[in-house]
């Protein structure tokens, strides 16, 4: 996937100062493809490259034409190792004359705005030189300030997504993207993508506030410990091998259960049975029976941690999911905000890409009638082109018919406007991927597609293939062990498929931990 971002200036050039210019940019090795590819065609028509520059002044003098002028230089691109830069000249959206500059890069190019905004800086350099200013010292005068006022394109900032964020303060925000980058977090959320495991931690918890522990017996049914009235729980059962990932992610923790023998009295609990030896040296006895500690029914079972309770609380661990998701898909901090829970079970966070906005609707149960209203609503009041809506219930006919009924009238109406429906973390980060793919294809094209006359064919399309190249040429150069799962998680699948759990992707999990920034073309395959 592809991503752009742009900045225009308010100065209009004619053909002979955007040749001026590309000259400029080419002595600072910014190499004009488009520029580069005539001269070429020049020289091979000339027998020779003497005299390409007197033929392309010529060309330019004949299309300079007042009644049909066609530009000759429209703009041009500039290609590096890891990104593109563009050079748009023309009329701009709200109308003026001016220029604009850009970047195309992949998710995994360093610092690309960073980029942009050096490249903003040689051109304007370039400019200045052209026309003989000084953009230094105390007496610049309006001419200098206009080449110097790069600023934002319009149509990237959307009012809806500032609506969005300004509903939140700014603590707020940078608490929940600390929150939800928490490795700890990351790392636990990966396995409650499963219903079973889930459902577990909920029974478990339920079972610990009515003061039991849990337990998974010998048959693998899980049970409350500690007195009648508990009831099992055998549709809920992971396997042992399962018990101990939780224990390891911080979702679970061992305690000591001590109960009385004779009337089944849970008595109390402790973290470890270092805390239980300190307890049974000092001789102390049982409030019901009167016997010594050592002598009572000592079981060690398990707890959710709080870990767990924050993460299952109003769908956290689907936000932390999402939102490390669209991290890895390449969207960066900046242009991620989310909602903080309002109690509702639901959670909503929106997402900018290359300027259009994707507004996200999670909820930890069904799509039902009443929570797809209350979607629409939201994408109402932050105008998103893009409305996704994630589950992991069902999503009821009644619901799905009043979401489809609704992007059918906004489609109508000549809104350019997206539904996604997604059951599940898998569905929804599918989904996700195709939909930025496209919005990505979309709007180069749209950046662009004033060069293809120029090139002779789709710049956009030209783009996009040079990187899949790239692509595929690095992901060829890499040893065929590293596309390979260490021994260790091998072990773990052949053990995870000995005992039938279908439950996490243990091989992503031990990948991330190593190495959080790997990109999604070098993800391994899921198992089970």
């Amino acid at each position: 996937m592809l991503f752009l971002a742009s900045r225009i200036l308010e100065h209009e050039l004619r053909d002979e100062g955007r040749l001026h210019l590309l000259e400029k940019l080419q002595e600072r090795n910014f190499i004009p493809l488009i520029r580069s590819t005539r001269l070429s065609c020049y020289g091979q028509a000339l027998s020779g490259t003497e005299q390409v520059g007197e033929m392309e002044r010529l060309i330019i003098a004949n299309l300079n034409d007042p009644e049909k002028h066609t530009p000759y230089i429209q703009g041009d691109i500039f290609c590096f190792d890891d990104h593109i830069f563009f050079l748009l000249f023309g009329d701009l959206e709200d109308g003026s004359a001016g220029m604009r500059a850009g970047v195309v890069y992949e998710p995994q190019t360093t610092e690309p705005l960073q980029k942009l905004n050096s490249f903003c800086q040689t051109v304007r350099l370039c400019l200045a030189e052209a026309s003989g200013l000084r953009l230094s010292g105390g007496d610049a005068d309006d001419e200098t300030q206009k080449l110097t006022a790069w600023r934002q394109s319009p149509s990237t900032i959307q009012q809806g997504f500032m609506r969005f964020v300004a509903r939140q303060d700014a603590d707020s925000l940078s608490t929940i993207a600390c929150r939800e980058n928490a490795r700890e977090r990351v790392r636990a959320a990966k396995f409650l993508d499963d219903d079973v495991t889930r459902l577990f931690l909920r029974r478990a918890r339920e079972a610990y506030a009515e003061g039991y522990a849990v337990s998974p017996s010998a048959g693998g049914t899980t049970t409350t410990a500690a007195g009648a009235g508990a009831a099992a729980t055998a549709d809920a059962s992971p396997s042992e091998f399962t018990i101990n990932k939780l224990l390891e992610v911080g979702l679970l923790r061992r305690e000591v259960l001590v109960s009385c023998r004779k009337s089944g009295h849970a008595l109390f609990s402790l973290p470890s049975a270092d805390a239980l030896a300190v307890i049974t040296i000092s001789h102390a006895r049982c409030s019901e029976c009167g016997a010594n500690i050592a002598d009572e029914k000592i079981e060690e079972l398990f707890a959710p941690t709080q870990l767990s309770s924050n993460l299952l609380e109003d769908g956290a661990w689907l936000v932390n999911r999402l939102h490390r998701i669209l991290r890895e898909l390449g969207i960066s901090e900046s242009e991620i905000a989310v909602e903080p829970p309002a109690g509702d079970g639901e959670a909503r966070m929106m997402a900018r890409v290359c300027g259009e906005s994707f507004l996200i609707v999670m909820r930890d149960g069904d799509l039902s009638p009443a929570f797809a209203r209350r979607a629409i609503n939201t994408k109402i009041e932050t105008e998103a082109r893009h409305l996704v809506l994630v589950v992991t219930g069902t999503i009821h006919n009644e619901a799905r018919t009043g979401l489809h009924g609704f992007a059918s009238r906004m489609t109508r109406g000549g809104n350019d406007f997206e539904l996604i429906l997604a059951e599940g973390v898998g569905a929804a980060e599918t989904e996700l991927r195709r939909a930025f793919e496209r919005v990505s294809q979309k709007v180069l094209a749209e950046q662009l597609c004033e060069l293809d006359a120029s090139m002779g064919l789709s710049v956009a399309q030209l783009i996009t293939s040079r990187f899949q190249m790239l692509r595929d040429s690095r992901d060829a150069e890499q040893p065929d062990t590293a596309r390979l799962p260490a021994p260790t998680v091998q072990s773990q699948n052949l053990q995870n498929m000995v005992q039938a759990v279908s439950l996490i992707d243990f091989n992503l999990l031990e990948i991330n931990d190593e190495d959080e920034s790997i990109t999604t073309a070098t993800t391994l395959p899921r198992s089970g």
